[in-house]
């Protein structure tokens, strides 16, 4: 399943800090645990307690040891907690149109208006910029399942324009075959799944890792290389100036 992707290309080696911002049902997070062999230590956040709750029982069934689980809103988060110090690595899968899911079959749901995506686009890029002001952040994955231009690569090239030369793409995947699209230099560091092209479910991935100050070109490192050790920290200082938000999308 393309949904694999994302705790995959993340890479976290066993004992780092993770965590998996948008987490409920629980399957991305039990994937990180095996990455991690257990040893380290996941934070885990989702707003809607029954889902929260069929994430414990997911993943009390799956042994998963050293997670937190919390029914809270990522946004409302405060990456200066002292509890998320060692935080290298976040997992962003954030609420999305999910066009890209073909188990809905044809006419089941309207495709989403200009006005949807905007607002899903928004919320996008808000938490994406919030989860990029962790302090010791070097590795972040965000993905969708949704198809839509305006919530993958506009998304992502909107949020590096914000954060300037702090962070950069890694190349995921450099030999899949189905890439970003062309929205702007670079997007094809990104990697998109589909149905046609890859017998997947529609999906959408961008690696950013963080860069030493004035590193602004694209990595080409293959995914999960050179991935830091747990609780190497950066310098502070890099986030963009904005208004704190606890909205979120339904």
């Amino acid at each position: 399943q393309a949904s694999c992707i994302p705790a995959f290309l993340l890479g976290p080696v066993a004992g780092s800090h993770v965590i998996d911002a948008c987490a409920a049902p629980g399957n991305k997070t039990s994937h990180l645990a095996a990455i991690l062999k257990n040893k380290g230590q996941i934070f885990a956040f989702d707003v809607d307690p029954k889902r929260v709750a069929t994430m414990n029982t997911l993943l009390t069934r799956a042994g998963v040891t050293g997670c937190q689980l919390a029914q809270q809103d990522f946004l409302t988060v405060d990456p200066r907690d002292s509890k998320y110090s060692r935080v290298t690595h976040i997992l962003l899968d954030p609420s999305c149109s999910g066009s890209g899911m073909v188990t809905r079959g044809p006419g089941e749901e309207a495709a989403p208006s200009a006005e949807r995506l905007q607002a899903l686009a928004g919320f996008q890029r808000r938490v994406l910029n919030h989860a990029l002001s962790f302090p010791a952040l070097q590795r972040l994955v965000y993905s969708t399942c949704s198809l839509h231009q305006e919530e993958n690569e506009d998304v992502v090239q909107a949020v590096l324009q914000e954060w300037g030369s702090a962070f950069r793409l890694v190349t995921a995947f450099p030999s899949w075959p189905c890439r970003g699209l062309a929205a702007f230099s670079g997007a094809e560091s990104c990697l998109r799944a589909s149905p046609a092209e890859t017998l997947t479910h529609g999906f959408f991935v961008a690696v950013l890792e963080w860069c030493k100050e004035g590193a602004a070109a694209p990595s080409s490192l293959p995914a999960a290389a050179k991935n830091p050790q747990p609780g190497q920290r950066r310098e502070s200082g890099a986030a963009p100036k904005r208004k704190k938000t606890k909205q979120r999308m339904k």
